[in-house]
């Protein structure tokens, strides 16, 4: 990456960082502006992107690159503050969840930069090689070409969609995960479950588990934003709920029904159903064996 420093606003936060420190690993100037900056960072700047004080709105003009790594409500604030700061041509990297409502306001407050949405498909504490990172390409030029490049040569599988794509595909493989995952928890709850089925737990129990562990103490407010931003969110809550029906439907119906519900849930695969099954049998063996033991006593649900 060439030209002028490179602005990350929010750059204390996961995401954020993660940019952060791929940026200057490639030798890049970067400078974090965010409400709260790194306190091992004293090139920082203490500061609100949708009001930037004096120091920082001179470091935006005179930036190649600006990434937004903030909340929506921010980045949409931010943008027609930015659209009056920066040159034409400048870089816009944002990190939003939620892509749809971005393209019109670059386009009313900020045409003459160039524009590009990500979002890494991996938590930030994960390395981005080998790991997916969808590009919507809002507002194209050279620059964006230049930045899909970085991150493929950082090891990334970029994957490049439009605004509604990413929003109709991130519906399925985040809202509807994560809702599954966290209905699962609450399901347990519900239940009652006795502390000894951790220790009985079958291997899918136990990935269930592992997966509810980490969701369910992620940042509330990440995971909250994906449910209500992604304008396709609530119809995958409501075909989770909906397959939920089914299953009860083919539960008392026949065992004919039964297998054609199977037939019916394994059809999203498609050609990749022989190599899912393989990555699922090897995560079942690297799963470490279990160190739950039931308490003196408790052998069984009373």
């Amino acid at each position: 990456m060439t030209g002028g420093p490179v602005i990350v606003a929010g750059g204390a936060g996961a995401v954020g960082a993660l940019l952060v420190s791929a940026l200057r690993a490639d030798g890049a100037e970067v400078l974090i502006l965010d409400p709260t900056p790194p306190p091992d960072d004293d090139t920082a700047l203490a500061t609100d992107i949708t009001a930037p004080i004096t120091r920082a709105a001179a470091a935006l003009r005179a930036a190649s690159t600006v990434v937004l790594a903030v909340p929506e409500p921010v980045a949409l604030e931010a943008i027609p503050v930015l659209g009056g700061l920066l040159e034409p041509g400048t870089l816009l990297v944002e990190t939003l969840s939620v892509k749809s409502t971005i393209p019109a306001v670059l386009h009313t407050h900020a045409p003459h930069v160039q524009a590009v949405g990500i979002n890494p498909m991996f938590a930030p504490s994960l390395e981005p090689a080998g790991r997916p990172v969808v590009a919507v390409a809002h507002q194209r030029g050279p620059a964006v070409t230049g930045f899909l490049a970085d991150l493929t040569r950082w090891g990334a599988h970029v994957v490049e969609l439009s605004a509604d794509e990413h929003d109709r595909v991130t519906a399925a493989t985040q809202a509807l995960t994560h809702a599954a995952i966290l209905a699962f928890g609450l399901a347990l709850d519900r239940l009652r479950v006795p502390d000894v089925a951790a220790a009985t737990a079958p291997p899918p129990h136990a990935l269930m588990r592992a997966l509810l562990a980490r969701v369910s103490t992620g940042a509330p407010e990440v995971y909250r934003d994906v449910q209500t931003g992604n304008p396709y969110a609530d119809a995958a809550r409501r075909a989770l709920r909906a397959g939920l029906d089914e299953l009860d439907a083919a539960v008392d119906a026949d065992p004919a029904a039964f297998t054609n519900l199977m037939e019916h849930a394994r059809r999203p695969l498609g050609d990749r159903l022989d190599r899912y099954r393989e990555t699922c049998a090897q995560i079942f063996a690297d799963l470490p064996q279990t160190t739950d033991r039931p308490p003196p006593g408790e052998t069984g649900v009373p």
